[in-house]
């Protein structure tokens, strides 16, 4: 059974009329609807949260190449939180839409609801920000044109989206300094705990053989397919250490080696 909110929030934006009394919508905007089956479950009967990646991942694939009106791919995510799992016969709606163009990359910004059909229930489950690149055409380089943000909302994600970007490009830097300022003291601290797990009992490796069912429209695995892999094996790291339960919610850090044979 999903995890419920109990007061669900709306999740659609007030509209917004045009000077000539149209309703606006946003020209990069994609929605996509999936009901949950049971191939798309883990082993907790709830939707696997890589193939929900792989859904986000395609719904934001399609929003950067209207705007961008040729082929992208996915340069990076950002961080991503789920409040809530999905279970089997719940539907889950995915809506994405440019926030930002830059030279050749722009960030999308994804929201994922669930929706329960016999309730009429609808709650967030995450929000996501990713980038993606437009590939070069026979031309060269592409020069995306520039989003022009109508709705108090897009305004908002549009000077957020300048700071979210600079934050990514820090983002190494910010990551080297505190490995290395890191100290024995720590590896200390962790043998103080009784059922302590050696990190080696923890390491698990994946080798994927790319398939056609693995391709995306571009007939290339795609991001959210990689996505996928790796939320597979992390599970299977993260369930090394916690064994006797479910994993609902967890941060963890490891080193994941993904080799991937493409074909």
């Amino acid at each position: 059974m999903a995890n419920e909110p109990r007061d669900p929030m709306p999740l659609e934006e007030p509209m917004f009329i045009l000077g000539n009394g149209e309703v606006y919508r946003n020209q990069t905007e994609i929605k996509m609807s999936q009901i949950v089956l049971p191939c798309h479950a883990n082993y907790c009967g709830e939707l696997s949260a890589g193939q929900l990646l792989k859904w986000m991942d395609s719904t934001a694939c399609l929003s950067a190449e209207r705007h961008a009106g040729c082929s992208c791919i996915t340069a990076s995510v950002d961080d991503i939180h789920f409040e809530t799992t999905i279970g089997v016969g719940q539907v889950v709606n995915i809506t994405a839409k440019v926030n930002r163009a830059f030279t050749s990359s722009m960030e999308v910004g994804i929201l994922v609801s669930c929706e329960d059909l016999f309730s009429d229930r609808q709650w967030k489950v995450c929000h996501a920000f990713a980038t993606f690149v437009a590939r070069r055409t026979e031309a060269g380089k592409v020069q995306l044109k520039q989003v022009i943000p109508r709705t108090q909302a897009e305004q908002m994600e549009y000077s957020l989206a300048a700071e979210r970007r600079r934050m990514r490009l820090i983002h190494a830097e910010i990551i080297n300094d505190l490995l290395s300022s890191c100290s024995s003291q720590t590896v200390s601290e962790c043998l103080d705990y009784q059922e302590a797990v050696p990190a080696e009992r923890t390491r698990v490796e994946s080798v994927e053989l790319v398939l056609p069912p693995h391709a995306n429209h571009q007939v290339s695995t795609f991001g959210g397919q990689i996505m996928a892999w790796m939320e597979n094996v992390a599970t299977i790291s993260a369930r090394c250490t916690y064994k006797k339960y479910n994993i609902y919610k967890m941060y963890i850090f490891l080193i994941l080696d993904l080799f991937i044979i493409f074909v």
